[in-house]
């Protein structure tokens, strides 16, 4: 998994897939940590993407390097109301420090992807690393 998060730590940025209801959803997005709990990521409370992980806590996410290598990760996710990751996200994400420059984090939800399905793929080496975590 090492070479997996070594990746996404060099290309935060990428796509993340939900579900609403029955019909896929992507929107550009950002892991904002990675730590022994998993991939963190973050959303507002009042967004209809927190209405769709709430209902449906399973996601994708793929992000890509400039030689099209790109690196994907799936699973469960767990919500975390904990200030200290709300915090981390801030430490960690020039974004959340945009949208959040009020310094009120009451309307961001934490979200962890904690186990799940990783692969890397890269086309040079036609390499691909599958993993599960």
């Amino acid at each position: 998994m090492k070479e997996i998060i070594d990746f996404l730590n060099k290309n935060k940025f990428g796509s993340l897939a939900t579900c609403d209801g029955s019909k896929p959803d992507t929107r550009p997005f950002e892991v904002a940590d990675i730590s022994n709990q998993g991939l963190l990521f973050y959303v507002s409370s009042d967004s209809e993407l927190c209405k769709q992980l709430k209902e449906n806590p399973n996601i994708s996410f793929c992000a890509t390097d400039e030689k099209y290598d790109y690196a994907k990760v799936a699973g469960k996710i767990s919500f975390s109301n904990k200030q200290e990751d709300k915090e981390k996200v801030l430490a960690n994400s020039s974004f959340a420090k945009e949208v959040y420059k009020s310094g009120s984090t009451d309307k961001m939800e934490v979200f962890y992807l904690q186990h799940g399905e990783g692969m890397l793929h890269r086309h040079m080496d036609d390499k691909v690393i599958c993993e599960s975590f």
